[in-house]
């Protein structure tokens, strides 16, 4: 006598359920996947961009140093940008050791001693750089003048752009910061 095996009702509707299950996990991933793809490019790109901001901040910090401690002969010359190049080279040291480099830095000064004029010069041409609205402290507030420096660096430089295909493009964008200290040589 043979026994032939043939599927209950029971264990058919168990085998639909469980294909149904494998569908919906199926779909499930589908639709998460882009999702966390976006989350994960979204949380790479921002991080590498904090930490090149920090790498901008102490490109700034560097510049306005050697900014403040300009000769007055430097600082006062008008006439040529050497003293806004000596800043860029400056910043630009910093900032190359990140692989990066300005594309812009302004240098504002209002020292009032030895004849000195308040100035604005700038090196290089970024499109959206500007200076600080906000006007250097008074003389004062601060007797021997201030220098204000404000670097600007292109943001596709600051990371790798990973959301521009979800509509998030850092072309054209620009990343900037500046640091207003003393001017040190004022007698």
């Amino acid at each position: 006598m043979t026994m032939s095996r043939t599927k209950s009702p029971m264990s058919a509707r168990v085998a639909r359920a469980e294909s149904r299950r494998r569908g919906v996990v199926t779909l499930e991933l589908i639709v998460v996947t882009p999702i966390i793809a976006i989350m994960l490019s979204a949380v790479i790109e921002f991080g590498v961009m904090l930490a090149s901001i920090e790498q901008i901040t102490a490109s700034v910090r560097a510049g306005a140093k050697v900014a403040s401690e300009l000769s007055n002969a430097d600082l006062g010359n008008a006439a040529t940008a050497v003293n806004v190049d000596v800043v860029q080279a400056a910043v630009d040291n910093v900032l190359g050791s990140a692989g990066m480099s300005s594309c812009m830095v302004i240098l504002e000064h209002n020292p009032t001693c030895n004849g000195l004029v308040a100035a604005t010069k700038t090196a290089g041409a970024c499109a959206g750089c500007a200076a600080p609205a906000t006007a250097l402290p008074t003389t004062a507030v601060i007797p021997s003048g201030t220098i204000r420096v404000t670097v600007c660096v292109e943001a596709t430089q600051l990371a790798p752009n990973l959301l521009s295909t979800f509509g998030y493009d850092l072309t054209g964008q620009v990343v900037s910061d500046a640091i207003t200290l003393p001017y040190e040589n004022c007698p």
